[in-house]
């Protein structure tokens, strides 16, 4: 394998052209160095932005010396003197002459190598290049000041073998090995160059940037469904954009000038919603929906303060009386539309009150995914009413890696993920509170040592704080602890079931133990689900990653 600097996973190549030479490239025996994207400084005198210049790849070699590589994807034609490339059904000639592109870095980095070495000459050869790597083939003649053999094509970069003889036949004759030469120019010229592409927090941006276009793309085609289909159930795992697709559709109701109820289980993600619409819009957790209207019934209804009875007025005593209310309210009075998001966490009589809030023909859409049923709620039953269903089954939210963790705990088919690998999930065992915390500590401290931003890092557990390895801190070494909801700088701490609906860049699951009746596959899936780059889970020595072993019972309070 070659040496590559910088050592980056492929999949942070946004250039799909670089990505696969990069790949290709690292293929080559280990006596090759690729140096990728080097940036050089032209003419002091010209205007800022067109001071530097990029080249894609330099591949160096210590028995011939070095190759400057410009890549170019899609398709590309010369004619008359001038280079173009086939876009929108047409060919478009390129502002950039991509061999002198090619020639210019060659001599930057040999003129780069003469001032820092100060040697006079370069004692290996040089030589400059093109990739087409979507093109399969040439056809007519070359321009004067490309060899053939500096041409890589499709077929080249697929097969190693292929590639090398490529590079050997461009270099013919061999000047005498030198592999001092070779280092310095490593070491004093390319090397000290290169952009560092690991840096977690760049790397999240680009990761954001690519996730936005799939999921606007996916979010166009399930809008364009709900207006042919008024009434409309859409069922899917975590991550498939089942909130921003409610919060899309919202916006797109009220700017119709449309009265609209957007409503969910979680509190805190009634919170995120609420802030993510217009005012005109009314958006409650269902329990406040309830207590709102019943309260209109009742203007002194109290919520008991024994937990059995709270947990029976909740479920199905405060149902009933908001129901009562809003059966009698008049027709003007009730929304044009409701959207359900968490539908799984809705008892099927809960849905009895909505009807009534609704006007005769107005618009339902509930998004549910029956994996996060951590409440234990008849998802069937959600199943059975009487619209039409539509499966999603495209991840928009998390990376490669944390979708495959996922698919262990999805029944059927895993979601298809669109989005890069990222970083794979970590897995960090304790054998004690005490230890649990001083290794969560060090991982902060190794994020924030790569220029993460506190904000994005949020912890999980299936127990409040006072019960978790965290109970009694204010902070994490210099790093203040505070609540997910709450302003401010801080490493951010929830419970898992309270951060259900909503994501995070980086999640730290802890307190993963198993025998826990807070702790089930579907609290580990919840939690797991939220994170969008970046998953660490710190479990117990005797908790098996490879299998939950967790029990499948779980409760309502946490």
């Amino acid at each position: 394998m070659a040496r590559m600097i910088p050592e980056v996973d492929p999949e942070v190549i946004t250039n799909s052209g670089e990505r696969r030479f990069y790949q290709a490239a690292q293929q080559l025996p280990d006596s090759y160095t690729i140096c990728y994207s080097y940036r050089y400084k032209m003419d002091e005198n010209q205007h800022y932005q067109e001071m530097f210049r990029e080249v894609d790849f330099v591949l160096i070699h210590p028995a011939m010396g070095f190759l400057v590589v410009e890549v170019k994807q899609g398709l590309a034609t010369y004619k008359n003197g001038s280079w173009f490339e086939y876009k929108n059904n047409q060919y478009i000639k390129l502002s950039k002459d991509p061999v002198k592109q090619a020639r210019d870095g060659m001599f930057a980095i040999l003129k780069q190598y003469v001032k820092r070495s100060g040697n006079t000459r370069f004692p290996l050869n040089i030589r400059y290049s093109l990739c087409f790597p979507d093109c399969t083939r040439i056809e007519g003649i070359l321009p004067a000041d490309l060899d053939t053999n500096g041409v890589f094509l499709f077929g080249d970069i697929e097969n190693p073998v292929l590639m090398e003889k490529k590079i050997q036949n461009l270099f013919r004759p061999w000047p005498q090995d030198n592999k001092p030469a070779a280092e310095l120019l490593i070491q004093k010229v390319l090397s000290p160059s290169f952009r560092v592409f690991n840096r977690l927090e760049d790397e999240i941006e680009q990761f954001h940037l690519s996730t936005q276009r799939i999921l606007t793309d996916e979010q166009e085609r399930i809008l364009l469904e709900t207006e042919l289909d008024p009434r409309k159930i859409f069922l899917g795992a975590a991550g498939c954009g089942k909130t921003f697709i409610a919060i899309e559709k919202a916006k797109r109701l009220l700017a119709e000038g449309k009265t609209v109820l957007v409503t969910c289980f979680n509190k805190n993600l009634a919170l995120y919603l609420r802030q993510q619409l217009p005012e005109t819009a009314q958006v409650h957790n269902i329990h406040d929906f309830f207590l709102i209207n019943a309260r209109k019934l009742n203007p002194y209804l109290e919520v008991p303060d024994d937990l059995e009875q709270r947990s029976e007025f909740f479920a199905n005593i405060l149902p009933s009386l908001a129901f009562d209310y809003l059966i009698d309210t008049d027709i003007h009075d009730r929304f044009d539309a409701v959207i359900v998001d968490e539908g799984q966490d809705f008892k099927i009589e809960w849905f009895d009150c909505i009807e009534a809030a609704m006007k005769e023909n107005g618009n339902l859409f509930v998004f549910a995914d029956p994996v996060q049923s951590i409440f234990q709620q008849d998802i069937e039953e959600i199943k059975k009413m009487p619209v039409s269903k539509q499966q999603l089954t495209r991840n928009l939210r998390n990376t490669g890696h944390i979708n495959e963790w996922l698919s262990r705990y999805m029944p059927g088919r895993p979601l298809v993920c669109q989005a890069r690998l990222g970083q794979p999930v970590k897995f960090i065992s304790f054998s004690d509170p005490d230890e649990e915390r001083k290794l969560i500590e060090k991982e902060i401290g190794l994020l924030v040592s790569q220029g993460i931003q506190l904000k994005r890092i949020q912890i999980l557990s299936p127990h409040v704080k006072e019960k978790s390895c965290l109970a009694g801190r204010q902070k994490l070494k210099e790093w203040p602890l505070i609540e997910s909801n709450a302003d401010g700088y801080g490493i951010r701490f929830s419970t898992i079931r309270s951060f259900k609906g909503l994501e995070a860049d980086i999640v730290f699951l802890i307190d993963i133990v198993p025998n826990s009746r807070v702790c089930t596959d579907a609290d580990i899936y919840v939690g797991s689900s939220r994170a969008r780059f970046l998953l660490t889970i710190f479990h117990d020595v005797n908790w098996d990653k490879t299998g939950s072993s967790c029990e499948k019972e779980s409760v309502q309070i946490c």
